[in-house]
């Protein structure tokens, strides 16, 4: 039986925000390989191969547009549906309808899917139910826990729709967790992140390692700020730092890179060029500041994919990171954790150790993370029949 499913996603497959997107990219993919029909509805326009068909609600992006990020935070405490939603998901027919991010879309879409006859299926990737930064951080990178007045009114605005959702996916337990109380109703999963892309074979990691990498959104949620605080310790123990990447901390990066002999700054890689980053670095860094929804991240999986161990902060679902896959190690939070960390794992014996547990990592495999949500769309469908 041919199931219609429409992925809903506010940025849609663009690469270029960030891990959702990718994710709803290898969704499509491999739920069209494998005998869907599939949709998508965006909040904003595409940078990149979209899904084909894919409608997108908006003109400007929020991130070159005040009025639009505004329009975004007023439309979320309203979460009201739309006259656009149900033309998007009357014209999609979809049996299923699986939401991601919702910025510029908004909870209401689940409602109009609901009464469209769609079962509803949501992945949370980040807090954008609980946060209006989705992040759970301020922008100088402090921790900022929830309001609960301010804060509370919009989760209680963005949840009232809650009910019509089947089925609530969490990319961690730990996320799924956090939101236990918006979806008291839905059924939960845990589907942990995999990727069907592979970089081939590369040069394994020196003997004596001493080059340590980061690759992804230079951000404070992301722990930059703190490899750039540690990078004079990390030299001083004769290790470089390579960063690749960008975000708003990019030129922060580029003058650290510029008074810091043992920093290099590579700008964004891709393709050919980011399998040439891994190869060049020893240690993969992941110090994340915020509670990392993923249990792992893409990032953690590259690193490994590369055959390198990765240090990573053990908060949110990245300690689940830790405990499933035997080639991550966890950092300390502590000032000096980082050159802590490093100093341990260079050590001869544990480097010996740490990439024989390297080897020995079972990476989620992509086959079975796309039968879980094929057994999920399919379970829906029957429950409809």
């Amino acid at each position: 039986m041919s199931i219609r499913v429409l992925l809903v996603n506010s940025h849609g497959t663009d690469t270029t925000v960030g891990g959702a997107e990718r994710h709803v990219g290898l969704l499509a993919d491999g739920l069209a390989q494998r005998g869907f029909e599939v949709s998508a509805l965006a909040a904003f326009p595409t940078v990149g191969e979209p899904v084909p068909g894919m409608r997108v609600l908006h003109d400007h992006d929020w991130r070159v547009s005040p009025r639009r990020r505004a329009l975004n935070h007023l439309s979320d405490i309203a979460a009201l549906r739309r006259r656009d939603l149900h033309a998007a998901i009357s014209d999609a027919r979809p049996d299923v309808v699986h939401t991601h991010n919702l910025p510029g879309i908004t909870t209401a879409v689940w409602d109009v899917a609901a009464q469209r006859g769609a079962a509803v299926v949501h992945t949370i990737h980040d807090y954008y139910l609980l946060c209006p930064r989705v992040t759970l951080m301020r922008p100088d990178g402090s921790t900022c826990s929830p309001h609960p007045l301010l804060c509370g009114l919009r989760t209680r605005r963005l949840a009232r729709w809650t009910d019509a959702v089947s089925v609530v996916v969490g990319v961690s337990q730990y996320v799924l967790d956090r939101h236990a109380q918006v979806f008291p109703r839905s059924r939960r999963e845990v589907l942990r992140l995999a990727t069907a892309e592979r970089m081939g074979p590369l040069r394994p990691p020196s003997p004596r390692p001493r080059t340590l990498g980061y690759i992804g959104a230079l951000e404070h949620t992301k722990g930059v700020s703190r490899l750039l605080e540690d990078a004079p310790a990390l030299g001083a123990a004769g290790l470089r730092l390579r960063i690749a990447g960008d975000g708003r901390l990019r030129p922060d990066v580029e003058a650290g890179a510029a008074r810091d002999d043992h920093v290099d700054y590579v700008g964004r890689v891709a393709g050919a060029e980011k399998a040439r980053f891994f190869e060049s670095c020893d240690i993969g860094l992941m110090p994340s500041a915020w509670a990392e929804p993923g249990g792992p991240n893409y990032a953690v999986l590259e690193w490994l994919e590369a055959g390198r161990p990765v240090l990573v902060a053990a908060t949110g679902g990245l300690a689940e990171a830790v405990e499933h896959l035997p080639g991550c190690f966890a950092l300390d939070p502590a000032p000096d954790g980082l050159a802590r960390a490093t100093a341990a794992l260079t050590e001869p014996d544990a480097w010996a150790d740490a990439l024989s547990k390297v080897s020995a990592t079972r990476l989620p495999s992509f086959a079975d993370w796309l039968g879980a949500h094929e057994r999920i769309y399919r379970s829906l469908a029957e429950e409809a029949r």
